[in-house]
């Protein structure tokens, strides 16, 4: 009777112990990732004042605490693109999306790394897997920016047909009407490249329709562009805006 009495005391007494030290790695891993979050936070706080260098540092600790924080490195991606460093962008966008492969937001970050390099395939790839997610929330991004993509192959009539996509989702998006005018003068359907021109000059909210302040925007980044085919596209831009 003694023996079963000890059994049953030392049974308690080891459930015990393990809900304690369950309990103790629980609490530890809410502390850690409370911690990962408040860099977080503070990282996005400084991308929202443009403190890019200090954004970096607070990611660069997120990860540091919490490895699988996917966000943390589709941010960082995003800041290697900004300063044109691409295969740190890719890489850092590849480890988020080995996290999270339905991770829509970094597919179409890392679309947009590949169309830098020009390797427009596995552009296209990444933005259709980004569009493949139902939950996705801003599949207007992916469909503009395959636009682009077609674009630049000379593929005009697919270009137009991604744009429009990209309208049909969000048909207060001015970017995409840029696209389209510019696919319209390819096609010398040079009426219809001026009505979506007026169009984007309407909806872009640093133009506000003033066609004066476009043509002396578009000159000055003509003037401004290191790419070739960028520089192009405004002075195709500037054509239009004849018409």
């Amino acid at each position: 009777m003694r023996t079963n009495r000890y059994k049953g005391f030392l049974f308690i007494l080891i459930a015990t112990v393990f809900m304690i030290i369950s309990g103790c790695a629980s609490s530890e891993k809410r502390d850690i990732k409370k911690e990962a979050d408040a860099h977080y936070q503070l990282a996005l706080s400084h991308l929202q004042s443009a403190r890019v260098q200090d954004a970096f540092v607070e990611l660069q600790k997120t990860i540091r605490i919490d490895p699988k924080n996917k966000r943390a490195y589709y941010l960082l991606g995003l800041i290697y693109r900004r300063f044109n460093d691409n295969r740190a962008a890719e890489d850092a966008l590849l480890k988020a999306l080995a996290l999270d492969p339905d991770y829509s937001e970094a597919h179409n970050a890392l679309g947009v790394v590949l169309t830098a390099q020009r390797r427009w395939d596995e552009a296209v790839k990444e933005f259709k897997l980004a569009l493949k997610n139902p939950l996705y929330l801003n599949p207007e991004k992916p469909y503009y920016n395959m636009g682009n993509v077609y674009y630049r192959q000379g593929r005009y009539k697919d270009a137009l047909r991604a744009y429009k996509s990209a309208i049909t989702r969000r048909p207060d998006f001015h970017l995409p009407y840029y696209g389209i005018a510019l696919s319209y003068n390819m096609l010398k359907r040079y009426g219809d490249a001026a009505d979506a021109l007026e169009k984007a000059i309407k909806l872009d909210p640093n133009l506000r329709g003033n066609k004066q302040k476009a043509e002396e925007f578009f000159k000055e980044m003509k003037l401004r562009a290191t790419d070739p085919d960028v520089e192009q596209d405004y002075s195709d831009l500037l054509d239009i805006l004849y018409y």
